[in-house]
């Protein structure tokens, strides 16, 4: 399954190479980036949380239609956080989709 997704992102990283993104210099990203939550099924979601660096992060939610996670996939973001904040946001799928896999993005 850990596969599946990470050939997921690969695809979908490449298939946006048209949209400029900037990512922070290593030195300022983001790091110790753990897992706090997660809730498997119907709706599911979570949450991480990255305590070190200077930058910022963001949960984000594979979801889709199938519990195999083949049909009706895509992933949802939750809103920017920035590693000094104490503030913990995660993210969730609709209520009609399933979470397949959970990870963060780094800005």
């Amino acid at each position: 399954m850990r596969n599946l997704i990470k050939r997921t992102l690969l695809v979908a990283l490449l298939a946006g190479t048209g949209i400029g993104v900037a990512a922070a210099p290593a030195s300022a990203s983001a790091q110790g980036c753990t897992r706090l939550s997660v809730k498997w099924g119907l709706g599911g979601g979570g949450a991480y949380w990255c305590q070190k660096g200077d930058g910022y992060y963001r949960t984000m939610v594979y979801c889709a239609t199938n519990v195999q996670g083949t049909s009706g996939g895509s992933f949802y973001y939750g809103p920017w956080n920035h590693t000094g904040d104490s503030s913990i946001i995660g993210k969730t799928c609709p209520t009609s989709k399933y979470l397949i896999d959970i990870g963060y993005d780094l800005a």
